[in-house]
């Protein structure tokens, strides 16, 4: 009787789990099942659970049986998933609260690849006198050490670029005025230096900006004595090795800091003494640069404005299409626009320009966010700036139609280790978003790079797993133009 009257109770209770299980409906609003889509595939996603009063606990894509490729502690999602063409019968599942798991099977071709996937990461290491080197997971975002995991630049190097086919990386070094030029290999993202390497600069390299063609190189510098401003222009030789275009340094004048290309390869676009923005047209068959008409181009400041009302761009950007660009403003805690005029390359300051973090830093005593480098999204939705008082990135919406920008929002310090945002930048596919900590006890113990989903609906960021990511080559102290490059 007693054992009856247990397997019973265990019946029972079992029955009454069961009765409490849920089981969540995951709605999946694109890509739509059968779909033939292009990649980076845009995943936008809902999950209830009607029977669980707690509610959703995390979604997650699945692009094949065992592999994950995004998780959310929430009940939307919308992101972008790198995939190669092919078919898919990819899942979006969700997890309740109660227990309970729900999914739905989305079957898609990727016909076509629109942006590319990441594909390696470079930092640069000034006190170490390094490059270091990480392979991306491009379904995740998480980085590993290459094989190699770092190489020798020269002493000091800060800014980092490389060229529009991911097969050379340039990187300029302070503390040895010249900039190193490597190949890099396409499967390792092993990093080996072209002969001659590194090439001396005229002055102090401070900004590299890579022409769309790979043809030609462009450094700003400064001198330690005060002079001798100027862009450094290279002409790229067979194997990758570097000659100085005749007549280079460029615009001495304008002693620029930050410099652009625009996606066409028409023109390039500096930071200028006096609150403006020198512009160039490139020859593209020499890289000699000339001076457009009009050129330095003032920059607006906002109406009333009291303090820090006559800026230089700390960072300048270039939409994906070649039609706006963008500069931090770090004293006015505001990013600057321009239409580039696609005749002549001429820039006229964007409707409502400077577009403020929230509001404007109108009180010099006070701590504002001082907006410090920016990353345009290629896909040409968001624009990302990192705020080196408030330790967090800025992001701002980008109207696609006129270049307007609207502030969205600041996506915080949730790790414990964003540090000082001295860098930021988006990678190939518009899906990332990475950055380098400050120093080594305010980055949790060594972590330096910090890597982040993008929530394509509105811009706001989410670590990627294993974030931050361990540095080999940990220092102490970053310059402020240090970087960090995601290649294809």
């Amino acid at each position: 009787m007693l054992l009856r009257n247990l397997k019973l109770s265990i019946f029972l209770l079992g029955s009454a789990v069961a009765a409490l299980a849920t089981t969540p409906v995951v709605t999946v609003t694109s890509p739509g099942s059968g779909a033939s889509v292009g990649s980076p595939v845009n995943y936008v996603a809902s999950a209830t659970s009607s029977g669980c009063s707690k509610g959703i606990a995390a979604m997650r894509i699945y692009t094949a049986s065992g592999v994950a490729a995004y998780t959310i502690n929430s009940n939307k999602l919308n992101t972008n998933i790198n995939l190669p063409v092919g078919s898919y019968n990819t899942v979006v599942q969700a997890w309740d609260n109660c227990g309970g798991v729900g999914k739905t099977t989305v079957s898609i071709q990727v016909s076509k690849i629109k942006l590319a996937p990441p594909k390696f990461l470079y930092a640069t290491e000034y006190t170490a006198g390094k490059v270091a080197e990480y392979v991306v997971n491009p379904l995740t975002g998480s980085i590993s050490a290459t094989s190699q995991g770092a190489t020798f630049a020269h002493f000091g190097p800060v800014d980092i670029s490389s060229d529009n086919t991911g097969t050379h990386l340039y990187v300029a070094n302070q503390g040895s005025h010249d900039l190193s030029a490597y190949i890099i290999n396409r499967t390792s993202g092993n990093l080996t230096q072209v002969a001659g390497s590194p090439f001396a600069l005229v002055g102090t390299g401070s900004r590299v900006a890579v022409h769309p063609s790979g043809k030609f190189v462009y450094v700003t510098s400064t001198s330690e004595k005060g002079g001798n401003f100027g862009i450094n222009a290279f002409a790229v030789q067979s194997g990758g090795s570097l000659k100085a275009v005749p007549g280079s340094p460029f615009g001495e004048a304008l002693a620029p800091n930050a410099i652009a290309i625009e996606p066409h390869g028409k023109y390039l676009y500096v930071s200028a003494n006096g609150a403006k923005v020198g512009g160039f047209t490139i020859d593209e068959t020499s890289g000699a640069l000339t001076p457009m008409p009009g050129s330095p181009f003032p920059v607006a400041t906002y109406a009333g404005c009291s303090v820090f009302c006559a800026e230089s761009p700390i960072d300048l950007g270039v939409d994906p299409l070649g039609r706006y660009l963008y500069g931090t403003q770090t004293g006015e805690q505001a990013v600057a626009g321009f239409k580039i005029d696609p005749t002549t390359g001429s820039l006229t300051n964007l409707p409502g320009s400077p577009y403020p973090e929230q509001s404007f830093c109108t009180n010099a005593s006070i701590v504002c966010n001082e907006p410090w480098k920016l990353s345009v999204d290629p896909s040409g939705k968001f624009i990302y700036v990192g705020d080196t008082d408030t330790n967090d990135f800025s992001i701002f919406k980008v109207n696609e139609s006129t270049g307007v920008l609207s502030y969205a929002g600041a996506s915080a310090n949730t790790q414990g280790g964003i540090c000082v945002p001295y860098t930021v930048n988006v990678d190939p596919s518009g899906t990332f978003v990475y950055n380098l900590g400050e120093t080594q006890t305010q980055c949790q113990g060594g972590h330096a790079v910090l890597g982040f989903s993008i929530n394509q609906g509105n811009g706001s960021l989410i670590p990627v797993p294993g974030s931050p990511f361990a540095n080999t080559n940990v220092h102490t102290t970053l310059t402020s133009e240090e970087r960090v490059v995601v290649t294809r």
